[in-house]
């Protein structure tokens, strides 16, 4: 298998399935209100994606209410969650159905100590005013670095776009890759040519 695949801030049942015919790895939904791209777990739930094709739920240092709610109604197969505090602790048990995935910049995980807690990481870039799609790249020295030293699929994120992404998999060696703003025409609507592009990149590098 090559590099893991997944375009995140999907914000349209129209988008969902022209991107899903591209066949990505996964497609991400944003559970946070307070994005531009946040979609209602309940309308997200309506929307059909192939069995192949995982369905993450984007969350901002959410409660387990808040997960159980989301994961339901949405029907995801993972939950990505950004910004939780030290103490934040979810129970496994509950969510056993589910990966999580935690989302970090370079610098955070370096200094974590939970790196092995999660199934998956997502090494992204950071601004207090968004999760994601910054539209700025992560530092990819530190994050070649920490792929090499953490024993759980690490994937990159942050200001990749279709020239730059086959660079990025080369120099960092990522398990999978995570794209947004790097493939839309405004935060709500995805560029599906660009998409495409983003991901025959992949495909060869």
């Amino acid at each position: 298998m090559g590099v893991f695949v997944k375009i995140c801030g999907i914000c349209s049942e129209g988008d969902l399935g022209q991107i899903s015919a591209l066949k990505p790895d996964a497609v991400g939904f944003i559970q946070w209100p307070k994005s531009k791209r946040y979609i209602e777990p309940k309308t997200v739930g309506q929307w059909e994606t192939p069995e192949d094709i995982k369905r993450v739920g984007v969350f901002v240092c959410p409660t387990e209410a808040e997960l159980a709610h989301a994961a339901q109604h949405g029907r995801f197969d993972a939950v990505q969650v950004h910004r939780v505090p030290d103490h934040w602790k979810m129970d496994r048990e509950l969510f056993r159905n589910l990966e999580v995935w935690r989302a970090l910049n370079p610098d955070e995980l370096y200094h974590s100590e939970s790196w092995f807690e999660y199934d998956r990481y997502l090494l992204d870039s950071y601004d207090a005013q968004t999760v994601g799609g910054t539209g700025k790249t992560c530092d990819w020295d530190k994050a070649k670095t920490l792929v090499k030293a953490i024993n759980k699929p690490v994937l990159l994120a942050g200001g990749l776009t279709p020239e730059n992404v086959a660079e990025a998999i080369t120099s960092v060696r990522p398990w999978g890759v995570d794209v947004s703003s790097g493939v839309e025409v405004d935060p709500r609507q995805k560029d599906i040519a660009r998409v495409e592009a983003f991901i025959a990149a992949c495909r060869e590098a």
